[in-house]
């Protein structure tokens, strides 16, 4: 028995041991019936098997009803042991009036709001609102460079491949500012690929004349066929746009932000859909958490596999943060022939202030996942369980077809 560990009647709690109405009367007590019919509604849950019926043991886990069905019976079988009961008893009237606590706990509607979860979900909406201003600003920052390209004044650059051999990558922050800034960047990232394809070509020239093992020359001869061409490609792609007029290089310039934007807007589209989602989710987590008594009963083991999915993530949530706490900065102190001292950083500090960053926003980021989680679970769950989406239906239906016959 586990009784002694329970506290409430969500657990299971139950003030006597069902055992002892088994084994409580001898045989001819006028009492006898009454504490058996007792013990039979200790039985009633689904949750009692057979064996335990048999064998007299019955643990206080089970023996909360788990239907609407199995209240009722519990309460009539415990309306007839206080009908069978011959002489007086206190005893059996405290266990009586135990029992008739369960059966109005199991009908009645209780609220199982887990109110970590809900800050949980409330941070990662802060953290989805504040990702979606910035997606919101990468879509603006593209719009204005397309802006940009499309008000471009009409130039035009020619560019000899041969002038970026051997030149290596060139990060240009506003390599969109004008047409010939645009077309010379852009030709430079192909002559690039152009000239690393011609190294690959060679290399795999000269892997191919080495004494080889067959596995290892197919290897060598995949990788001059994809080489060679890459190199073709990339000569064709460079003449195509070192030969295009503004018109036609503008237009490819402009297809090329608009695919950005329309990247940009998909990703904070997305984001704010999940900004939206978990708002409202709130308020329906909320409407589905008032199960009935015996749903909780029916179903909580898996509320205490939830529970314990919960303390995993506060667990590792709480082992990051005490990680990122945990971490110092090291001074160096140096004292002087005057008497004096200075300190300094060993010049770890960024690096340790990156990983304290990092740890903290991971533990917050568990906290936050694990909350999701048990409240998107907890909403579908209740929503489907705790009512009766047939009967509403039906009254909706039944509510229609009235209007209908008025008017």
């Amino acid at each position: 028995m586990k009784k002694d560990q329970k506290k409430s009647k969500e657990e299971g709690y139950i003030p006597f041991d069902p055992e002892e109405l088994k084994n409580i009367t001898q045989e001819g007590d006028p009492n006898d019936e009454a504490y058996e019919l007792l013990w039979e509604a200790t039985c009633v849950s689904s949750h009692v098997s057979e064996t335990s019926k048999a064998s007299g043991h019955a643990d206080d886990d089970d023996i909360y009803p788990t239907s609407a069905q199995e209240t009722d019976k519990m309460e009539e079988l415990v309306n007839q042991a206080v009908a069978a009961l011959k002489e007086p008893n206190p005893e059996f009237n405290e266990k009586v009036s135990a029992l008739r606590d369960i059966i109005g706990w199991s009908r009645k509607r209780h609220w199982k709001l887990n109110w970590r979860i809900i800050v949980g979900v409330i941070i990662f909406i802060f953290i989805l609102n504040h990702c979606a201003s910035s997606k919101k600003a990468d879509v603006n920052d593209v719009a204005e460079k397309l802006e940009i390209v499309k008000n471009w004044n009409e130039d035009n650059i020619t560019i000899p491949l041969e002038k970026f051999e051997g030149a290596g990558w060139r990060i240009l922050e506003k390599y969109y500012a004008d047409a010939k800034t645009w077309k010379s960047y852009k030709l430079s990232f192909i002559a690039h690929d152009y000239y690393t394809a011609q190294k690959d070509i060679e290399y795999f020239k000269a892997e191919l004349e080495k004494d080889k093992s067959e596995g290892t020359r197919k290897y060598d001869v995949e990788g001059l066929e994809k080489s060679t061409k890459k190199f073709k490609d990339k000569a064709e792609e460079y003449k195509e746009l070192n030969e295009a007029d503004f018109e036609e290089f503008q237009e490819m310039a402009i297809e090329e932000f608009e695919g950005k934007l329309d990247e940009k807007e998909s990703d904070a589209n997305w984001v704010k859909f999940w900004n939206i989602f978990f708002i409202l989710l709130i308020p329906v987590y909320i409407f589905a958490a008032r199960p009935f008594g015996y749903l909780i009963s029916r179903y909580r083991k898996e509320a205490n596999t939830m529970s314990k999915i919960e303390k995993i993530g506060l667990w590792l949530s709480g082992g990051l943060f005490a990680a990122g706490a945990g971490i110092g900065f090291v001074d160096i102190v140096t004292k002087w022939s005057d008497g004096s001292t200075s300190r300094s950083d060993d010049g770890t500090g960024p690096v340790r202030l990156a990983i304290k960053l990092g740890l903290f926003a991971a533990a917050v980021l568990v906290f936050c996942a694990v909350s999701c989680f048990l409240m998107l679970y907890a909403t579908i769950t209740g929503l489907k369980r705790n009512y009766d989406w047939g009967a509403v239906k039906a009254k909706a239906v039944e509510a229609s077809e009235a209007i209908k016959t008025k008017k």
